[in-house]
């Protein structure tokens, strides 16, 4: 007997719900470690804050030895006062801690290039206009990895 077919329904949503969102992230990363056989991804996230406000912070997750820092932001009139390297230098400290050999971060030529550059991070891909007018980079840093040697 052959399957029968599946009614599906396609949904353009303009601002989907973050719970349905999690769905697709939960079951990717279920998929992707079961088949790497490396643990689940574990968050990694910092925050810097004034009278209980979020002034400046990093996020990312760690996976295996490897973590992806996705998000760094300082309050604008913060900025120029060393909390991006600060922050910087503390996730990769997690991550080493966490048995991480390398870290990777996306970012525009338009925001934190040179910034990523002075931290020791090599540009490891580029996808000119992406969106047009600038370019996305993808840059990696090789860490030490733990302080006990594991």
């Amino acid at each position: 007997m052959p399957d029968e077919p599946v009614t599906v329904e396609f949904r353009v949503k303009d601002h989907p719900d973050p719970a349905d969102i999690d769905v697709l992230e939960t079951q990717i990363r279920r998929e992707a470690s079961a088949a790497m056989g490396l643990g689940g991804e574990v968050d990694l996230a910092i925050f810097v804050r004034d009278a209980g406000r979020i002034v400046a912070g990093i996020s990312g997750w760690t996976w295996g030895d490897c973590c992806e820092l996705q998000s760094l932001w300082v309050e604008p009139g913060l900025r120029g006062r060393g909390l991006a390297t600060r922050l910087i230098a503390a996730a990769e400290a997690e991550a080493a801690a966490r048995g991480c050999t390398q870290t990777v971060h996306f970012t525009y030529a338009f925001q934190a290039r040179a910034l990523y550059e002075q931290n020791g991070y090599e540009l490891v891909g580029c996808v000119k206009d992406f969106p047009s007018g600038t370019d996305v980079l993808w840059y990696r840093k090789r860490l030490k990895g733990r302080a006990d040697g594991r």
